[in-house]
């Protein structure tokens, strides 16, 4: 009995409670088992000795899938040290060959302020999985890459989902963890127009980053504080996570370990989540008024700006005084 809960724990099979009554043997519902009465025969569960209960275990026939390649993006403003970990235990987790993609697109910081680089970006990224896609069908590799995104990364793939230039690149499974993806995006149309199977957000309680994207970057949101509100999208909250946290290297480990969160997301069905204790349920979310944050992204541009203008005017002032000495050396 204890191998089968911990089976069903981990999601590898199924438990069932099953409720009868003691007087007539009929199996009843959960709610009806609250009650006093039986609603078949109604015989008090009192006098009988209470509601018989036993579980069953139901094996998924539908077992696990194989995990066929992943692409793991970074956000901005870093470079993606995690993606190195996760390939790495990625590779050793697996008994066979599944190539990571560890997709970077450079250090970048004011340019997410503005639509045109986010589109450009995209391409980028539309780019390297096409010719990535054409390379594992080579190798005999046909099936479509799970994805692993994080921040800004998530926003580029979402941009790609709808450039029509790269309506042809499919999906397979893919987890959004510190994701700036707006909670109201429709994730439902994109499963049923075939570009990915399913999704996972990974929230964090302690991420302060992702509620203000919504004020800089535009078309943003706080997706991995908020969740995804589609029904389509699995969401898990992590109360102590903050922006990066589901990436440090114990947290990693974890989630890939047999029956963590993500092993299962990633190699079995996505219904073995369904009334999961793990699951958080997000509110309805609005974004904020549109002048309130074209107005602050005004701002933050602005203060961009100066910063990178009074940082050039400082470089080029080092580099004068510079030459200038040296010279004086010289004299001298």
């Amino acid at each position: 009995m204890e191998f089968l809960d911990a089976a069903a724990n981990i999601g590898l099979i199924e438990r069932r409670e099953i409720f009868s009554c003691p007087a007539c043997n009929e199996a009843i519902e959960a709610e009806a088992a609250a009650e006093e009465l039986c609603p078949l025969c109604g015989e008090a569960f009192a006098d009988r000795g209470g509601v018989r209960r036993k579980f069953v275990y139901r094996l998924d026939i539908r077992g696990t899938r194989d995990i066929p390649w992943v692409i793991v993006i970074h956000g901005f403003n870093t470079h993606g040290e995690w993606q190195q970990d996760f390939s790495w235990r990625m590779g050793n987790k697996l008994k066979y060959s599944a190539p990571v993609l560890i997709y970077k697109y450079g250090l970048i910081r004011f340019s997410v302020l503005v639509r045109w680089r986010h589109r450009q970006l995209a391409r980028q990224l539309g780019t390297t999985i096409r010719s990535a896609v054409e390379y594992a069908r080579a190798n005999r590799i046909y099936e479509p890459p799970d994805v692993v995104l994080h921040s800004f990364g998530s926003q580029l793939f979402v941009q790609l989902l709808s450039t029509p230039e790269f309506d042809d690149l499919k999906f397979g499974r893919v987890i959004a963890a510190g994701t700036v993806i707006r909670p109201d995006y429709n994730w439902t149309e994109r499963i049923y127009q075939g570009r990915l199977e399913a999704v996972f957000c990974h929230c964090g309680g302690k991420d302060w980053a992702v509620p203000l994207a919504q004020y800089f970057i535009p078309g943003t949101g706080p997706g991995a504080r908020c969740g995804f509100t589609d029904n389509a999208a699995i969401n898990v909250m992590n109360e102590n996570y903050g922006h990066g946290g589901c990436f440090e290297l114990k947290e990693v480990e974890a989630n890939l370990a047999p029956g963590g969160l993500w092993d299962r997301f990633l190699r079995w069905h996505p219904s073995t989540f369904d009334g999961d204790a793990n699951l958080y349920r997000p509110r309805a979310w609005r974004p904020v008024w549109a002048p309130i944050r074209g107005g602050v992204r005004v701002v933050g541009v602005v203060l961009m700006a100066l910063i990178a203008a009074i940082a050039t005017t400082s470089i080029s002032w080092a580099w004068f005084e510079a030459i200038e000495w040296t010279g004086l050396v010289r004299l001298l």
